[in-house]
């Protein structure tokens, strides 16, 4: 049951815009208020870089109230896989006769592994907390644009498969009923010259168990990510016409996928007001930064847009981060409420 008042903050962007630094005041700011646990999910981790603190996969205390993880990918991967062993070793039981070591071998190295193992980690994290109630607000400092979108829509499209699969197990499972009524007896097959009984009930059945148990998993991620109450997701961009264009094809997606982006951060923004005396290159640099906010102005009309200033000193340490949090007000405001 997910308390009235818990949040879950995805920060997501393109490499390099700032998106760590901005997760990193967010959360920090917020402890004041909320307790709080920010996670990196990228893997070239910095945030510890951002808060001067050594991280681990085990939650840090960097405040009263703020603690910190820095996810361990080839652990993540690894426990990713031995689950996937150990089910299919539960579930088809006549296989512990085979050895897989060499098929999960493989499947180390197949597409969509990492970001499987990610979502695995992101609800093992929220089931959790929704069990132990032990952080009211988690945030989330996600990979790069491109994997972070992958990871989101796993939920949406697991949902479609398990649907499909949980349709043909039944009608596996119908087949199997009618041949066990019409012959008396239940379906049997040998391997290795062992006989193992096949299951023709729901009941009975660890596939369709299993299949009803992922289903849940889904509904309960989709239940926080689509639920804008619970779930924020800000975009960060720097005011640069790339970083914006593949921030509005994520918004897009993520739009189909049922995901509400509330916020756009633009980070580092030149605020100049005398252009007279500077070089012409700086000149071309503020025309083209122009060109990009008028393009977050057309792109970005339903998030609130909050623009950071670029600043003379990188903002590292719990006290310039304190300092760099004030530019965020508006979502911190709208977060600890």
């Amino acid at each position: 049951m997910l308390s009235s008042n818990f949040k879950v903050v995805f920060f997501m962007g393109k490499g390099g815009v700032g998106k760590t630094t901005c997760a990193a005041a967010f959360a920090l700011e917020a402890s004041i208020k909320k307790r709080t646990l920010i996670v990196s999910l990228d893997p070239a981790h910095n945030l510890g870089d951002v808060f001067g603190i050594r991280l681990s996969d085990v939650p840090k205390r960097i405040t009263n109230n703020l603690y910190a993880i820095e996810v361990d990918f080839e652990r993540m991967i690894s426990k990713h896989l031995k689950s996937l062993t150990d089910k299919v070793k539960d579930i088809y039981g006549y296989l512990r006769v085979l050895n897989l070591d060499r098929y999960i071998d493989v499947l180390r190295h197949s597409p969509g592994i990492e970001e499987y193992a990610t979502l695995d980690k992101i609800m093992e994290i929220l089931k959790s907390n929704v069990k132990s109630g032990k952080y009211d607000i988690i945030v989330f400092d996600t990979p790069p644009t491109g994997l972070t979108l992958r990871i989101m829509a796993l939920p949406s499209i697991s949902a479609i498969w398990v649907e499909k699969l949980m349709k043909l197990r039944e009608a596996i499972l119908d087949r199997r009923r009618i041949i066990k009524e019409v012959t008396g007896e239940k379906i049997k097959a040998v391997i290795k010259d062992k006989e193992f009984e096949m299951p023709s009930d729901k009941e009975e059945d660890p596939i369709y168990r299993e299949l009803i148990h992922i289903k849940r998993e889904i509904d309960f991620v989709n239940s926080i990510i689509r639920n804008s109450n619970v779930c924020m997701t800000v975009l960060v961009v720097n005011p640069e016409v790339l970083p914006i264009f593949e921030a509005k094809r994520a918004l897009e997606f993520l739009s189909k996928l049922g995901i509400n982006v509330q916020y756009v951060i633009v980070n580092k923004v030149f605020e100049i007001s005398e252009t007279a005396s500077l070089p012409k290159e700086l000149i071309r640099k503020l025309s083209q930064e122009k060109e990009a906010l008028q393009l977050i102005n057309n792109y970005f009309k339903d998030q609130v847009v909050i623009k950071v200033p670029l600043l003379y000193e990188e903002p590292k340490g719990l006290d310039k981060l304190i300092t760099f949090s004030r530019y965020l007000s508006k979502l911190i405001d709208n977060a600890v409420v």
